[in-house]
């Protein structure tokens, strides 16, 4: 949200060729199609789970029953996404995109595999390779260049225990390899990494789309228990963007776990002749000195000594003295956590639906934009499920200095899909009382919703006021209400829209919500496939106004 957002564009998202409108129609929707299935199958595992923990309870196979129980009905209701194989990218699936299981990878399309590595098409000489899982199973390795050493398929036990040690043969998946060596046709790569180094995953392993290789070369060789494996030499395309996941050489090597891939951070930029690696630097250590759960810090590159203007960091949104006067809402009397959906007066209002799952993160989708939670006049402790956005950051979050959009903010850690990020927290005002006239400074204002009422973060913010928009965005905006009754001024938060690994930029739709236009700035540079060139839909302004506002 910074005027410099107009010098130029930048390419983030890997697009070598324009996308007509049609095309960037069908990439929108497919985008919406995955996303929602991912939401039902994870709704529908934990359903599932929870039931197989109430009724078995030391059964520790459960999580993984529900996963295969829940992605077979999905399957039987044709809710599986991308169910024709083919060779390439899949649509509505962005390089980077993160995933709980190998199960999710089957229900949206990636890898139609559950326990091989290799998925292909056809079959014998017409077969070929259209995606890859890259474990520390095999004795595979990547090197930081962007080759990737994978082991073929066959005779190994450290997949399944009763697999006799016997010579690879050249079938199946092994010869659908060698078959896209020849041909040259790309391969999907998926990468493996434990959760433990991420921060907020519930899960012991995730998964991350690296993107297309092209097989280089097959050879045979003796592996480590002594029989012939074959080894496929893989070379990423260049011009994609890079994922998450930050590679050493040979990490994924069985002799040390410590070396295997697992680390999700940001890759470091590579050197490229006659130029210098910029590294970033810590410009400030906590912009909310204190205030927030987490350090909020500033980073630029070496070359770039700029800090943000000054404003005064708050954590809480200031109200005029018109919109002082709203009540407190009258509380539930839950002494369970509110788990009782049919009681709770506050998940009523929510249409009796509860608005976050047992890990505190968006349910299935709901009826009303607006969501309820319990408030301070509620007798449930500050634990309650349905307390969640007004606890505040829970995620390391970090402000930077972008190539083109000025400043943005990132995350430092993974968060996961449907977790809350952070609010849009501003000084609440009212059109009239401000005196706000067209040719206003608009980079930090935030429409409140009904009313005549907006929030501005111009003198007075958090971190929220530094996050850029995106035509592809993988944060959205949820009303919330918790602590007045005035459904004109809902607490504007920011949730995420899908799984983000670390060191991603963080983005919404500005369109989406109610952010005001600024005619000074409008070219959009987000770089994403669905990039429609602009950041607001094109009106004029005083018509926005006279019709968001009224007239003055």
């Amino acid at each position: 949200m910074d005027n410099s957002k107009s010098s130029g564009r930048r390419h983030e998202e890997w697009s070598p060729t324009p996308l007509s409108d049609k095309k960037r129609m069908e990439v929108s929707v497919k985008h919406r199609k995955v996303k929602q299935a991912l939401a039902t199958f994870r709704n529908l595992v934990d359903k599932l789970n929870h039931q197989y923990k109430a009724s078995q309870p030391v059964n520790l196979m459960a999580k993984t029953k529900a996963m295969m129980e829940a992605a077979m009905m999905m399957r039987q209701k044709h809710q599986w996404e991308n169910d024709k194989k083919h060779v390439g990218h899949v649509v509505g699936i962005e390089v980077g995109d993160i995933f709980q299981s190998r199960v999710e990878l089957n229900v949206i399309g990636l890898h139609r595999q559950f326990w091989n590595g290799i998925d292909y098409m056809g079959t014998g000489k017409n077969s070929l390779a259209t995606s890859i899982v890259v474990t520390n199973r095999y004795d595979n390795a990547r090197k930081s260049n962007g080759t990737l050493v994978y082991s073929g398929h066959g005779g190994n036990p450290n997949v399944k225990s009763n697999v006799s040690i016997q010579d690879q043969k050249l079938q199946g998946g092994n010869l659908a390899l060698k078959n896209s060596m020849d041909t040259k046709s790309p391969v999907r790569v998926i990468l493996k990494f434990c959760k433990k180094f991420e921060v907020g995953s519930n899960f012991d392993y995730l998964y991350v789309y690296d993107g297309l290789y092209l097989v280089d070369k097959m050879t045979e060789e003796r592996g480590k228990l002594g029989k012939l494996v074959f080894k496929f030499t893989l070379n990423r395309i260049s011009e994609q963007p890079q994922s998450c996941v930050a590679l050493k050489d040979d990490v994924m090597g069985n002799d040390d776990s410590s070396r295997q891939l697992a680390s999700s951070r940001p890759r470091n930029r590579h050197k490229s002749r006659g130029s210098v690696v910029q590294k970033d630097v810590v410009r400030v250590n906590d912009l909310s000195k204190g205030k927030e759960k987490f350090p909020i810090r500033v980073v630029t590159l070496t070359n770039c000594v700029h800090i943000p203007k000054s404003f005064y960091y708050i954590v809480k949104s200031i109200y005029s003295d018109k919109f002082n006067q709203a009540t407190i809402p009258c509380g539930c009397d839950c002494e369970d956590g509110c788990v009782n959906c049919d009681k709770c007066v506050c998940i009523i209002k929510n249409g009796g639906i509860m608005a976050y799952d047992c890990k505190k993160r968006l349910a299935s989708p709901m009826g009303s934009l607006l969501i309820y939670e319990c408030g301070p006049s509620c007798k449930c402790s500050s634990s309650c499920i349905n307390r969640v956005s007004q606890h505040g950051i829970q995620f390391q979050l970090e402000i930077f200095m972008t190539e083109l959009k000025g400043w943005g903010v990132r995350t430092r850690s993974f968060i996961p899909s449907g977790s809350f990020v952070c609010e849009y927290i501003g000084e609440v005002r009212d059109s009239r009382q401000s005196g706000l006239s067209i040719d206003v400074d608009d980079d930090y204002l935030f429409h409140t919703g009904v009313g005549k009422g907006f929030i501005d973060a111009t003198k007075c913010g958090n971190i929220g006021r530094f996050i850029n928009h995106s035509c592809s965005p993988n944060l959205h905006v949820k009303d919330v209400m918790y602590d007045h009754d005035d459904k004109n001024l809902p607490h504007k938060m920011l949730f995420a829209a899908k799984d983000i690994p670390a060191g991603r930029e963080l983005s919404f739709d500005y369109n989406s919500k109610g952010k005001f236009i600024n005619d000074r700035s409008n070219s959009c540079y987000c770089g994403s496939q669905e990039c429609n060139g602009q950041i607001y839909i094109k009106v004029k302004q005083n018509d926005r106004l006279t019709e968001e506002f009224g007239s003055f």
